[in-house]
């Protein structure tokens, strides 16, 4: 998954980023108490998007980690960026005032050990997850037309659908992660967020941009890629635009030094 996600970092940021940027906005608002003037941390920080958005809020030291490097290189918005594994944080008990975590939940096989590390490093965190059971038509016509050109879902993607996602997709279950690691405060709310992404070619450009298909787009000759993209679009005509419905969990309680 990692090697995916580090070969897909410029088309992500072509396809899917605004989509992650304005639920990034939502996630960051979400946060308990003022971010101006807080030093946070962004878990699993892509190219940048949540980082971004609590640099808006008035952030003033924004820290993003990936194990994806390539992520971190294409991204920006940081004041600093560090490859590590969100499961072992290299940073000392209580170093940053908030950690956000945007859609990073549901890619990690131990999404427990990552709240317990949250909550090690600052005394809040604010996470979000794609509700169980959410879909939208581009999904499936576009991973269906690139399977016309002869794409399978890598294994990854298939485990973390099955098996990794499912963790955290559930309100309960990811309030219940969050005691687990010890929060003393715990609240998940599900939002309805638009994200901007509307009409056939930008359906296209966010799906195609996904690491699980991004490889194999980039493995195509430049005609191929064409003919896909102009696939998908046409298939996309009258599609409805994209609104994901988002799990947010707001923890909050002591640092566990």
């Amino acid at each position: 998954m990692r090697a995916a996600y580090d070969a897909s970092a410029q088309a992500w940021a072509d396809g899917p980023s605004p989509a992650y940027e304005a639920m990034g906005d939502e996630l960051v608002a979400a946060a308990p108490g003022s971010l101006v003037g807080a030093r946070v941390l962004d878990i699993g920080a892509g190219t940048g998007a949540a980082s971004r958005a609590a640099a808006r809020a008035g952030a003033t030291w924004v820290v993003g980690v990936d194990l994806a490097t390539s992520m971190l290189v294409t991204g920006w918005g940081w004041s600093a960026a560090v490859a590590a594994d969100v499961t072992a944080l290299p940073f000392a008990a209580g170093s940053f005032d908030l950690v956000v975590a945007g859609c990073c939940l549901g890619h990690l096989p131990d999404p427990l050990a990552g709240l317990v590390q949250a909550r090690r490093v600052a005394p809040a965190v604010v996470a979000s997850a794609f509700l169980a059971g959410w879909t939208h038509p581009a999904k499936a016509v576009v991973d269906g037309v690139a399977g016309q050109f002869g794409f399978v879902p890598p294994d990854w993607y298939r485990k973390l659908k099955a098996e990794v996602e499912p963790v955290v997709d559930d309100p309960d279950n990811l309030a219940a992660l969050a005691w687990s690691a010890g929060f003393s405060r715990v609240e998940v709310r599900v939002l309805d967020v638009d994200v901007k992404v509307r009409g056939p070619a930008d359906l296209a450009r966010w799906r195609l941009g996904m690491a699980h298909l991004a490889p194999f787009v980039a493995a195509l000759d430049p005609g191929g890629r064409r003919q896909l993209r102009a696939d998908c679009e046409h298939a996309l005509a009258g599609a409805p635009p994209l609104v994901v419905p988002l799990l947010i969990l707001v923890a909050s309680g002591p640092v566990d030094r």
